[in-house]
């Protein structure tokens, strides 16, 4: 899967700091947030939350990549139409496929609990830091978030 957003060195607090703050607070986090609620509400909104997050550069191009692998090498469950659509539209160029997004719409589905899908994504995204320093960097990345609220269907 490769990396995902973080690019930087885990060890470094300067640059972990300077992506919680620039990546993952004010456009990931939310965007997870959002996703993991649209999966109970429809499949242009899972669509929409997926064309507003706004990632430059190679995190961009990682983190796509990581997420229409994900779409397309692994099913939903047959119930699961919203999903279903969703993957569907990343497949066919029809949304861009964020990894965040289908993560948390993935999580859902399952019933994952939120809290659980944040820590679980930045665990994926810390997953070259050492052992000793994970929990610590979860938390500090969590812990700097604000929630967006809850997402109405249009």
């Amino acid at each position: 899967m490769g990396l995902l957003t973080f690019h930087g060195d885990p060890k470094s607090t300067l640059e972990l700091q300077s992506w919680r703050d620039s990546v993952w607070i004010p456009g990931v986090s939310p965007a997870v947030e959002k996703a993991h609620s649209a999966c109970k509400i429809g499949s242009r909104e899972l669509i929409e939350i997926d064309r507003q997050l706004d990632l430059a550069g190679p995190l961009a191009k990682t983190h796509l990549a990581a997420g229409r692998q994900l779409a397309t090498n692994f099913t939903a469950p047959a119930s699961e139409s919203t999903l279903l659509k969703y993957c569907d539209a990343v497949k066919h160029g029809k949304a861009p496929g964020h990894f965040a997004v289908i993560f948390a719409a993935r999580a859902s589905v399952f019933h994952i609990p939120l809290p659980m899908t944040r820590a679980a994504l930045l665990f994926l995204e810390m997953r070259t830091a050492p052992i000793q320093s994970l929990w610590g960097i979860i938390e500090n990345c969590l812990s700097g978030e604000k929630p967006t609220g809850s997402l109405r269907a249009a």
